[in-house]
């Protein structure tokens, strides 16, 4: 876990020392993108994989609505036998209140399955305060912190749930005028049978027509507590096209 840990803190120290994000726009409405890209195979080896991220946010002077999606799905088939690769889909959203210039609080869920990884099904409710690092036009940088109830069941038929704690940072950086970075790093420390669990997310989209975009997304999870014969650590690097609104 210490590995892991070092290993994603270091790469959120690196984007966020990079010429920073641009902050999300308080004028109400609605603002993100989605992005979706693949491969296809037929022949010897016939294979498919199609993963797909989309975000969107509702920034105020009072409050900010953030929604989060990921897909992934990958099949293969050989002399016959076919494989699921990849069963991936994780949704999710934050609700954030001012509660001053600098802080924040924060309620939040998310639901995801990720059988390929051992988990059939997992929710997360979760709720606590923020603070803004930095927060104008050109840079946005949050820490968080709270406490949550998590309830996993296992493609081992196990079932894992209990309150659990959070400790986090996001931030989004404005690389160019057409290309932007967004990451984000939560760690959920805990104990007994509920284990400790590490997500980290990047974004980098570039502008190349309209509000049309390339893509590159980074998605990797730890689990400490997951079925024999799974890896704690799932990673997923996806390129393609995509369309900012």
């Amino acid at each position: 876990m210490t590995r892991f840990t070092l290993a994603l803190g270091t790469a959120a120290l690196a984007l966020a020392s990079q010429a920073a994000l641009a902050q999300d726009k308080a004028d109400g409405l609605w603002h993100g993108g989605v992005s979706v890209g693949g491969a296809f195979s037929s022949g010897n080896n016939d294979s498919r994989t199609l993963a797909a991220n989309a975000d969107a946010s509702r920034v105020t002077a009072q409050d900010k609505i953030s929604l989060y999606g990921i897909a992934n799905y990958g099949r293969n088939e050989v002399d016959g036998v076919k494989t699921t690769t990849a069963d991936l889909l994780r949704l999710g959203g934050r609700y954030d209140f001012n509660l001053g210039p600098q802080w924040f609080s924060f309620g939040a869920a998310e639901g995801e399955t990720n059988k390929v990884g051992g988990v059939r099904d997992r929710y997360n409710l979760s709720g606590g305060v923020g603070y803004h690092l930095l927060k104008n036009d050109t840079h946005s940088w949050d820490v968080f912190g709270g406490v949550g109830y998590t309830d996993t069941r296992f493609t081992d038929h196990s079932r894992v749930h209990g309150a659990q704690a959070l400790l986090g940072e996001e931030s989004g950086h404005k690389l160019s005028d057409t290309t932007t970075l967004k990451q984000r790093l939560v760690y959920y420390p805990g104990g007994g049978d509920l284990g400790s669990r590490a997500t980290f997310d990047a974004s980098l989209a570039t502008q190349v027509s309209g509000g049309w975009t390339l893509n590159t997304g980074l998605s990797s999870r730890y689990a400490s507590r997951v079925p024999a014969g799974t890896k704690k650590t799932d990673n997923l690097l996806t390129v393609g096209f995509g369309y900012k609104f």
